[in-house]
Formats: C-alpha cells, sequence, structure tokens
C-alpha cells in the first residue's frame, strides 16, 4: 500500500454518535413527519413510531340562498363557495376535510346534517351565526350542547360562534360557527379554527409570524372593533410595505386572494394612515418561520 499524504488521526472516519449520541433527543412532539424525518427514523432502525392522527373537520355551510357549485344559479341564489374555502384552509392547517353539504334554514334538515358529525374531531359551519331570523346555528348549539362564546369585537368576522355539541359516549364535539360572509369565513378561519386545527396536531407555535410595516394606503375602523385589513406585502428597501388589496367589504372575496397578509387596527383607534407602522399578520408564512 502507497500512502503518498499525510493523514491526520480520524480522517475519513465517522465516529458513532457524530450525528445522533445516546440521549439525543431526536424528534421533537409536534414535528411533521416528511422525507427527512422519515430518513432519521430508519436510520435509528425504528419501523413504527407513535403519531398524532390529523384531526377530522366536518364542514357544513347553511343558508336557504345556497346552492351548490355545477348548478344554474334562479333568482336570488349564489354559490355556496365557503365549504371549499374552509375544506382548503383545513387541508392548510393539516386537518382532513369532511364536507356535509348544504343545511337549509331550518331546524330539522340542520339537525339532520349534524348527525354526521359522528367521530370528527371539530364542526365548522358557516353562516346561522348572526342576529337575522334564520340564524338558528345558535339555537341549535344551544340545543344540542352548550354555547361557550358568541361575538367578538373584530372586523371582519364580529358574528363568530363557538361551544360543544352532546357527543355521547361522554365526548364532546367542539362547533365553530363562522360568519357567512366568505371574507369573514376566511379570517375567522384564521385567527380561530386554524390555531385550534394546530393544537390538535401537538404544535406548540400557533399564531402566523407577525412583523412590522408601513401602510401605503389608510384603513378606517368605524366602530371601534380590531380591525384586520386584507392587505399586499412587499419587501422594498428593508421594510415591508403594506398596501390594502382593494374595498374592504366582508364580501369581496377577490380581496382575500390577492392579500397575503393582515394589517391590524388596534380597536382604541379610528383609522392608520399612508405612512404609519402596522403590525401585520404574514398569511402566506407557516407558523415555523421565526422572524
Amino acid at each position: 500500500v502507497a500512502i503518498f499524504a499525510d493523514m491526520p488521526l480520524g480522517c475519513n472516519v465517522r465516529p458513532a454518535g457524530e450525528d445522533v449520541s445516546i440521549g439525543t433527543l431526536v424528534l421533537e412532539k409536534g414535528t411533521v413527519v416528511r422525507a427527512a424525518e422519515v430518513g432519521v427514523l430508519a436510520s435509528l432502525g425504528l419501523d413504527k413510531v407513535k403519531v398524532i392522527r390529523r384531526p377530522v373537520v366536518a364542514v357544513l355551510a347553511t343558508g336557504d340562498e345556497l346552492e351548490n357549485t355545477g348548478t344554474a344559479l334562479t333568482g336570488g341564489k349564489i354559490y355556496d363557495s365557503n365549504s371549499f374555502s374552509v375544506a382548503a384552509s383545513i387541508v392548510a392547517s393539516g386537518g382532513v376535510p369532511r364536507l356535509l353539504g348544504i343545511a337549509r334554514d331550518n331546524l330539522d334538515d340542520l339537525n339532520g346534517k349534524l348527525e354526521a358529525t359522528a367521530g370528527v374531531d371539530l364542526v365548522v359551519t358557516s353562516a346561522g351565526v348572526s342576529k337575522g331570523d334564520y340564524d338558528i346555528v345558535k339555537d341549535v348549539l344551544n340545543q344540542r350542547g352548550e354555547m361557550n362564546f358568541w361575538s367578538v369585537r373584530m372586523r371582519p368576522a364580529k358574528p363568530l360562534a363557538f361551544g360543544h355539541l352532546s357527543g355521547g359516549a361522554g365526548k364532546d364535539i367542539p362547533l365553530m360557527g363562522l360568519p357567512g360572509n366568505p371574507v369573514s369565513a376566511m379570517v375567522a378561519f384564521e385567527m380561530f379554527a386554524r390555531p385550534a386545527i394546530r393544537t390538535m396536531l401537538g404544535k406548540t407555535r400557533l399564531p402566523r409570524p407577525l412583523v412590522e410595516g408601513t401602510l401605503t394606503a389608510p384603513i378606517f375602523n368605524e366602530d371601534g372593533r380590531r380591525v384586520y385589513a386584507r392587505v399586499e406585502v412587499e419587501f422594498i428597501d428593508g421594510d415591508y410595505r403594506a398596501t390594502p388589496t382593494g374595498p374592504q367589504g366582508s364580501n369581496i372575496l377577490t380581496s382575500m386572494s390577492r392579500a397575503n397578509g393582515l394589517a391590524v387596527c388596534p380597536e382604541d383607534e379610528r383609522r392608520k394612515d399612508a405612512g404609519d407602522r402596522v403590525q401585520i399578520i404574514m398569511l402566506d408564512w407557516n407558523e415555523e418561520v421565526l422572524v
């Protein structure tokens, strides 16, 4: 054997424990098992590990005015968009959606649809939680379980309800009643349902990342609620610039599709002007991003 160069002791030798040593915590509780984590587990000789099952979330839209996609609309009808935006949000949060369809504005139909929630981990409804004569989700929740709170001091998404359905066998099922307006439903899901699903998954980082940035146009607070304005956020010259995505009505769903952040106007401030500093919830960053 010919050796043409001096080799330091241990060169090209990988000592035992260099990657993982005895007593090392390899994967924390709440870690998502991706390709790299699968490889790590296999390198330790593990063929089975305990994991947290993805929560199953029932999704139910309510309203006589709703029609299913793929059908022809008649006068006074609109398509059910909330079921699909909520279902997509559930998937993005780590849950498994179970679509229950549309419940009409009567107690029999709503109760019948809720019978299909046996075995789910969370029920999310849309509409039926405001003050109208046909807003009956609150009534059914009180009849079949317990209302824990109703109405939140925020805009959009003030008429939010939360409670528990009596599920039998000693297990109550949490129910989150989102508002019917599509933007309100998405913002309420973001602020309440997403953290709940992540808690069920064993996550410890629940809120989205928050950054501070500069408004490029005003946002208004007309009634003393905390306002979550849809904004497009860009990083320019070392600063986050937040531009409202247009009219902020809770029915304008395209304003949500253009937004990658929610700029916050506190309840004790009447407006935020262009040039003001604001807190921004980053919608396109997951909770593991550290800033």
